[in-house]
């Protein structure tokens, strides 16, 4: 039996699905694998979002997960449904493609900054299969109105979030974060919840952070 548990823990294979903020592209985050210096057998996806026309950008056409009416984002913020319901499909598929070539859900943490941390709460908290974990920087909570049902009634109830958000930023406004931990933790979550001197944008002090929760969430042994 110990030969078999050696074998499975040695075929694991973790992955962090990272979702980039409006205007970005998937590679405008990969130096996210050498900030977390997690174990070499993780493994890190970044999808780059549709293009389509953002109106607080005035129509002009971009890389989003989906429309934003007006920046800075605060509470108040109107919900693009459809978009948020196509892009959610997209990361729903990816995560899909991924267990269907032989990755456990469970070995999955879905992350995001910006609108890609809205995404992640959303995609993450309404997927059919339980995920390793969900991390939110700099984000905020989409579809409020559904949100306990959603959470609290899907697979991904007990399954842990993080959210990172700095005390000065003016983009995506820090009421949002704070918003995200008091609903997700209302709806019976786990959330860590760690706020920093930061504008819009990563900070040491959470990088830190998040790599401490991501080792927990994949139940990683560090190898530093």
């Amino acid at each position: 039996a110990s030969v078999q548990l050696q074998r499975t823990k040695a075929m694991r294979s973790p992955l962090i699905i990272w979702l980039h903020g409006l205007g970005d592209t998937g590679r405008g985050w990969s130096h996210l694998k050498h900030e977390l210096r997690l174990p070499q057998a993780v493994r890190y996806a970044f999808p780059d979002a549709p293009e389509s026309p953002v109106t607080c950008n005035g129509g002009y056409v971009m890389t989003s997960w989906m429309d934003l009416e007006t920046i800075p984002i605060g509470n108040g913020l109107p919900d693009d449904a459809k978009g948020l319901a196509d892009s959610t499909q997209i990361i729903h598929a990816l995560i899909d493609a991924e267990v269907a070539k032989g990755t456990a859900s469970e070995d999955i943490v879905l992350g995001g900054f910006s609108q890609g941390g809205a995404m992640a709460l959303l995609a993450g908290y309404s997927y059919a299969k339980r995920l390793a974990g969900v991390a939110c920087l700099s984000g905020w909570p989409s579809l409020r109105a559904q949100l306990t049902e959603r959470v609290g009634g899907g697979a991904n109830a007990g399954t842990p979030l993080f959210i990172g958000h700095g005390t000065q930023d003016g983009v995506v406004l820090p009421e949002c974060g704070k918003d995200a931990a008091e609903r997700h933790t209302a709806a019976g979550v786990q959330v860590t919840f760690l706020d920093y001197p930061a504008a819009h944008g990563p900070h040491p002090a959470g990088m830190a952070a998040l790599r401490s929760w991501a080792l927990e969430a994949l139940k990683l042994e560090d190898d530093e």
